[in-house]
């Protein structure tokens, strides 16, 4: 793998290798075209090694699309991590060079052994193969690069060894080819991979709260719709709603510095409460949502509430200060009230109102009423 590669931002990488996912129509395509030209060569030449070497790669063009087949549903997960991206692009690539060690020994062997009249169709395959590379995995070097030359080395080196001009002037132009396809493919790299991490950057910035970096309003919708879509279908989903007792006085007090200062702090401890599956969002003010997707009981979505009201409880020291504030947290489930993110929201929200109003704590919400439905529709519109 590449230097340049290795600084990819992990977003922009997840990105490539989805890329290399988008391609079992060429992958079939090839798979027909190797077996059909390399049975004729078997057909004519009687070659034990050439058909020996058609089975093989036929072995490992079914290898390619099993990986395909297996893994696109996975790839394409919203949720997918760095570690899983890492192991499936490996499953690819090992498969991806195994075919192109094959085809280029089978290409080498069948100019040998074949007759006049199938080299043809030979050079025709390897530079479809070649087309092929540079289309669909280009954006991932250390397999397009090495496949491309396991590929088209031996035929070449094939082609020149040959006592007549015609094989020389192929061997050379496949020669150029290959090296005009490795210089393009890695242009092509590098501005997809500049192009891509631009465009998450500024994807970023406009989702993300500029004071905590939590998801904003914009994108809270988007991110819910991520999450559940990845939750079990037995998994509970429930939203959280809070925001701070005693803020106030704290900007009042110390100055909106501090003030912003808290409402970082607290950014941070609420998703030191969360797991990988959940997510925190600021929607306003000191007003915060945590989606939680995988829970499997009532108790399950209480004990993060309590967990919550725990974390926000304890002293924040700021700017030489000792702050203390607190918070009461309203949920709301899935399992009793549908998965609409609007009609959650208004219910947990509801369910805060209604527990601040006696004081404090955590309250479940039991009905959703419609006022409160067209209240959420508003404040978490983007």
């Amino acid at each position: 793998m590449s230097i340049l590669e290795t600084r990819l931002p992990d977003d922009t990488y997840i990105d490539l290798v989805r890329s290399l996912f988008l391609t079992f129509v060429p992958t079939i395509i090839m798979a027909i075209s190797f077996l059909t030209i390399g049975a004729l060569v078997a057909s004519q030449s009687r070659d034990m090694f050439v058909a020996s070497l058609v089975a093989l790669g036929s072995l490992a063009a079914l290898g390619r699309i099993t990986v395909l087949l297996r893994y696109r549903r996975r790839v394409a997960d919203a949720c997918l991590t760095i570690e899983i991206a890492r192991s499936l692009e490996r499953r690819f690539g090992v498969v991806y060079l195994i075919f192109a060690a094959v085809f280029g020994a089978f290409c080498a062997t069948a100019l040998l052994a074949g007759a006049v009249s199938s080299n043809a169709s030979i050079i025709g395959l390897l530079f479809g193969y070649g087309a092929g590379v540079a289309a669909g995995v280009s954006l991932r070097p250390w397999i397009s690069i090495p496949s491309l030359l396991l590929a088209t080395v031996p035929p070449t080196l094939v082609l020149w060894s040959m006592p007549d001009h015609m094989h020389l002037a192929l061997g050379s132009l496949t020669a150029l080819f290959v090296a005009g396809a490795i210089q393009t493919m890695s242009e092509r790299f590098r501005k997809t991979a500049s192009d891509i991490t631009m465009r998450r950057s500024f994807s970023l910035l406009a989702r993300r709260d500029h004071l905590t970096g939590l998801s904003n309003r914009l994108s809270l919708r988007e991110r819910y719709e991520e999450f559940a879509q990845a939750a079990g279908a037995a998994d509970i989903i429930a939203v959280h709603c809070l925001d701070l007792d005693r803020f106030k006085p704290v900007n009042d007090r110390y100055g909106h510095p501090v003030g912003d200062a808290l409402l970082t702090a607290v950014a941070e401890r609420l998703l030191g409460t969360i797991r990988e599956c959940d997510f925190a969002a600021r929607i306003g003010g000191d007003e915060f949502v945590i989606v939680q997707t995988e829970a499997k009981s009532a108790d399950e979505v209480r004990a993060l509430a309590t967990r919550i009201v725990a974390a926000i409880a304890e002293p924040f020291f700021i700017a030489g200060h000792t702050i203390r504030i607190a918070t009461s947290v309203g949920f709301v489930l899935s399992s009793t009230h549908g998965s609409d993110l609007t009609r959650l929201v208004a219910g947990a929200d509801q369910a805060l109102c209604a527990v601040k109003a006696r004081g404090g704590g955590i309250e479940q919400c039991v009905e959703i009423s419609d006022d409160r439905i067209l209240d959420a529709e508003v404040r978490i519109a983007a």
